[in-house]
């Protein structure tokens, strides 16, 4: 808690209004010496409460307390024994939200596809956001509608990939019920807001057409032309399919794809992000820290690590190996140890890792193994620092890896 005084010394208060939601009204409050309490919203939707208080034994004295609104409620829930039903959707990233502002300083890339998606968004140009699985399409897709809407307007999700043709149909048009009344869809729930198709690629193909219909002329398929209205909804649409190459193959309408595709986003895989790594380290270490007695603290060795990991699963797999790491933390002597079990390429669709070495290979069978055991060997050395580590990681002897690495080097 800060006094007023204190805090005019230590930061320029209007530097901040273009950062924060809200921080107008609370200076406006400051200004006018009254007591109160406003929400600010910062970078990456994270939520304050801002109360403003009186010195009552020294006039012209003010204070102003600023809590965290989400590590305030798991405390409340907490102190009177509330169980939290949100546990499990917090700790998978859906309350840790990306800090954007910080992003687009770390990575130029980030920055460049974010300001075009505002742009895109603020034009009223529908946008599909591309990347493999895990590199976080949704979070860019909500980042991007918050740029125009207000709290008020809907941020309608449809998950493509998640019913069967007949119920993705009713989901998004709608249906009639049998007392002759109709149940709106969701394109008519995003009336006024954003409307993001998620996994686009697997939309049916009889829903296909009736999309575009949607798409050309604002009409949804159970209205009247004389009673039609255009619908005015913001479209998002993300994947992680290549959609020019369905188009190719007669799956998905090259019309559509047009239509959806006004501005492409392609997200980089974390992989080539790597100045990110350290930074997500420390988003989800301050989640999972709030739900932890003793603070959890990622070694730099191992920060250095991560940084130099594939991550086939990109920001999602990320989050998966420090929510492990805070399970086993408190078990283990040696935390690189704990990377051994996590750090396991697999290969996940739409990523490069599992046909790199076959992309190259010469149909000489002896070489190519030797080649792959010492592109393997020398991956272990990276991650675990030494060839003992390696060899323990690999599950050969010391000596196994010292000959193989003298091999390669002769």
């Amino acid at each position: 808690m800060l006094g007023l005084a204190e805090w005019t010394e230590s930061c320029a208060l209007t530097d901040l209004e273009a950062e924060v939601d809200g921080w107008k009204a609370l200076l406006s409050a400051v200004a006018k010496g009254r007591r109160a309490d406003l929400g600010l919203r910062g970078a990456g939707g994270r939520l304050l409460l801002a109360t403003l208080m009186r010195e009552p034994e020294v006039d012209h004295v003010q204070w102003i307390l600023l809590r965290d609104v989400e590590a305030f409620e798991f405390r409340c829930d907490r102190s009177f024994g509330r169980k939290d039903t949100n546990n499990v959707r917090f700790l998978s990233g859906e309350r840790t939200r990306p800090d954007f502002a910080t992003q687009r300083q770390l990575c130029p890339e980030i920055n460049v596809l974010l300001s075009r998606g505002e742009r895109a968004i603020r034009q009223g140009a529908r946008i599909l956001i591309t990347g493999e699985s895990g590199v976080g399409k949704s979070e860019i897709a909500w980042f991007l509608h918050s740029a125009t809407a207000d709290a008020r307007d809907p941020f309608i999700v449809v998950n493509c990939a998640s019913s069967s043709e007949v119920q993705f149909d009713a989901l998004l048009f709608g249906r009639e019920e049998r007392d002759d009344r109709r149940r709106p869809g969701l394109i008519e729930q995003a009336e006024g807001g954003t409307l993001f198709l998620d996994e686009v690629g697997e939309i049916p193909r009889s829903t296909q057409a009736k999309l575009l219909g949607f798409l050309e002329d604002g009409r949804l398929p159970h209205m009247a032309a004389a009673s039609s209205r255009p619908s005015h909804v913001r479209v998002i649409s993300a994947t992680n399919r290549d959609l020019r190459q369905m188009v190719r193959d007669g799956r998905f309408r090259a019309d559509l794809y047009f239509r959806l595709a006004i501005i492409g986003l392609h997200v980089p895989p974390l992989r080539d992000l790597t100045p990110l790594v350290s930074h997500l380290i420390d988003r989800f270490s301050q989640t999972i820290n709030q739900r932890r007695h003793t603070p959890m603290i990622i070694p730099q060795r191992v920060r250095e690590i991560l940084t130099d990991y594939s991550f086939p699963g990109n920001i999602r797999e990320l989050l998966n190996i420090i929510q492990r790491i805070a399970i086993f933390l408190d078990d283990a002597d040696d935390l690189e140890e704990i990377l051994t079990d996590l750090l396991v390429p697999i290969d996940v669709p739409g990523t490069d890792n599992a046909s790199e070495l076959v992309a190259t290979a010469t149909l000489d069978l002896r070489s190519e193994v030797k080649r792959f055991e010492r592109a393997l060997i020398d991956k272990a050395i990276r991650i675990h620092g030494s060839k003992r580590k390696a060899a323990k990681a690999l599950g050969v002897d010391i000596g196994t890896v010292v000959r193989k690495t003298a091999e390669a080097s002769d």
